[in-house]
């Protein structure tokens, strides 16, 4: 008998018993072996849902994307972006968190430190704010370093390269970055 003869079979009788009775092309590959009969179908539902073809992105789901975000940290993000927005791309840029609070608000921090107790009181929070923007930008550029910026020195600037495009640049947060994937992200 050669190797590679026609009729040879290696299954046993049991299989070859349970390969006649059931058809491998006629199978429902979705349905579990059972003799239970189907379950009834809604025709509301088959009305209701959306073929497979047409439905929508996936939700984020992950456990690293369920946090709780900082609901200032989120606008500060925002107006950092569309202050990097407006700078051109054309050459280099020194910016700081100072120049993106005074941008933003229209108040100048010399004016707040200045001020008596009384003012600076309502207007504590900018110290918070300087901080959020800061980690913003060092999300962006890395570590900042001191420089002088007309003649006045600057703390902690952060370079920005000649051909950055804000737009390019995936966001800090996560529900900046959930825009941004989608496609809706201002700026």
């Amino acid at each position: 008998m050669s190797m590679l003869d026609n009729n040879a079979t290696f299954l046993s009788e049991a299989e070859e018993e349970l390969k006649r009775r059931f058809k491998k092309e006629e199978a429902d590959k979705r349905r579990l072996p059972s003799n239970a009969a189907d379950a009834p179908s809604s025709d509301r539902l088959d009305q209701l849902v959306l073929p497979d073809e047409m439905r929508a992105k996936m939700p984020v789901t992950k456990d690293k994307y369920l946090v709780r975000e900082n609901p200032h940290l989120v606008q500060w993000e925002r107006e950092v972006r569309k202050f990097l927005r407006n700078l051109s791309p054309d050459h280099g840029h020194r910016v700081s968190a100072v120049m993106v609070y005074e941008w933003a608000t229209g108040i100048r921090i010399a004016d707040i430190m200045k001020s008596p107790d009384k003012v600076v009181g309502r207007l504590q929070s900018w110290r918070s704010d300087l901080r959020k923007i800061n980690k913003v930008l060092e999300f962006y550029f890395g570590k900042p370093y001191m420089t002088y910026i007309c003649g006045k020195k600057v703390p902690k600037a952060y370079r920005v390269k000649p051909g950055y495009y804000i737009r390019r640049h995936r966001p800090y947060t996560l529900t900046l970055w959930a825009e941004y994937t989608e496609g809706v992200l201002y700026p």
